[in-house]
């Protein structure tokens, strides 16, 4: 496969005149420029910053944001109206939930009938993801249930606040109220989204389920040597808060990144990534990151390496660095600068397995259980997983480590983990399919 350079110009971003204007006094605001969504002194307009920019009355400006504020309340009223009592609906997802894992585990049990005596070991491990999908997904409905009682008290507290501030607009200044009415402003639009989601986060998901049981008939339809599992050799993956980079925000538990959506983004924003507390350097290692909630994303590896005696994580030029990118909806591999193009798209569930002692690092989309791409590498030293992402415009972007084993199982997964490369043979890395790039 021909490799060749990946060039990108980062683009200018909007506003960027607003850079010449000179810091704001208070109460020195005159107008207000609908371009920049920013309040202007006289002397900004002086200066011409602004020459071109649509230009209003501050203090009408402020009016029509208050009446924007007071709309926004209104429809956030009407919405959570319309959803009424969650209990109901998430009794009934959670029902669904149950009987969803209720066919797969019965369809699990019958297909590891005729291996049972093989495949005992992976069995268990079967039955532990299942287990656990259910649980985290439970978890969800639970925690979607706390989320709409406290977005309601927060309605409320807003819907208070946008009176008293309809009351304060003629008698306070303009420019101070801005503040107050941009805060106001996220709030509401953080309520809404929420709301927007409440039917896809009530909708139980079983492609996760899907493809165990794709993987699992798999393995009854050939035969004992597709033995052992890329999965079996799952880790516990956290995300190095430290590495993150500008605004990325690491979650409670360290598994999910996110960038807030930036008004005005272009296509070509910056990249920010973090990388995984964890660390290998022989032996087997596989984990999962669901990619579904962001549009441009990157999952791969960099090599930790020394440099005077100082050790330095080998990031410029992507030099020391395997990638699988996803830009614009193309999927691409990155190394050493140089890139080639993956013919796969729609990926919600990327699988990443790591062979130290032979260098070799597999993508898998989990979904299908086709294998992306194979990086055949030397590893001079240890590599930790990393992960970047782009901010969106409309949308938070996420990205977000599937952790398919609990603490407490991770000396019986380094058990698992110690045996030699020989023990597996090139179709032994699939997840549930052949097919490769």
């Amino acid at each position: 496969m021909r490799l060749f350079n990946k060039h990108q110009n980062a683009p200018r971003s909007r506003g960027s005149s607003s850079a010449s204007c000179c810091p704001l006094v208070a109460g020195s605001a005159v107008l207000y420029c609908v371009t920049c969504d920013q309040p202007l002194s006289s002397r900004c307009v002086i200066s011409g910053a602004h020459r071109d920019h649509r230009l209003r009355d501050l203090k009408d400006a402020v009016h029509d944001q208050v009446k924007k504020l007071n709309d926004l309340s209104g429809r956030l009223t009407t919405t959570e109206k319309k959803f009424g009592d969650f209990v109901p609906r998430i009794e009934e997802a959670e029902r669904k939930l149950e009987e969803l894992c209720s066919q797969t585990q019965e369809l699990l049990q019958n297909e590891y009938t005729t291996l049972l005596s093989l495949i005992e070991q992976n069995r268990q491990q079967a039955f532990f993801i299942l287990n656990s999908q259910k649980e985290a997904m439970k978890r969800q409905l639970h925690q979607l249930y706390e989320d709409a009682q406290n977005y309601h008290s927060k309605s409320t507290a807003v819907t208070n606040q946008i009176k008293e501030l309809s009351t304060r607009q003629d008698s306070e200044n303009p420019a101070s109220l801005l503040g107050e009415i941009n805060a106001l402003e996220t709030s509401m639009h953080t309520m809404s989204e929420f709301y927007t989601s409440v039917d896809k986060k009530l909708k139980i998901d079983d492609t996760r389920l899907k493809a165990l049981e794709n993987s699992i008939r798999k393995i009854v339809e050939k035969n004992k040597e597709l033995l052992p599992r890329p999965w079996e050799f799952s880790e516990i993956i956290t995300l190095d808060e430290s590495k993150a980079q500008g605004n990325v925000q690491i979650s409670e538990d360290k598994t999910e990144m996110s960038l807030r959506p930036v008004g005005g983004l272009s296509p070509q924003s910056p990249w920010k990534s973090t990388r995984a507390s964890q660390s290998f350097k022989k032996g087997f290692h596989y984990w999962e990151v669901a990619v579904g909630g962001c549009e441009s994303w990157a999952v791969g590896l960099v090599e930790n390496s020394r440099v005077n005696g100082i050790q330095t994580l080998s990031a410029s030029h992507e030099k020391n660095m395997w990638i699988l990118e996803c830009d614009g909806g193309e999927l691409s591999v990155l190394h050493n600068n140089d890139f080639s193009r993956v013919k796969e798209s729609n990926i919600e569930t990327l699988g990443v397995f790591l062979d130290c002692d032979k260098g070799r690092l597999k993508f898998y989309n989990v979904n299908t259980g086709s294998i992306l791409h194979s990086f055949i590498a030397q590893f001079r030293h240890s590599v930790f997983p990393m992960f970047r992402m782009r901010a969106q415009k409309d949308s938070i972007a996420r990205l977000k480590i599937c952790n398919l084993i609990e603490k407490d199982d991770t000396e019986y997964i380094s058990s698992n983990n110690s045996l030699t490369s020989e023990s597996l043979n090139e179709e032994d890395m699939d997840v549930s399919s052949e097919s490769s790039n």
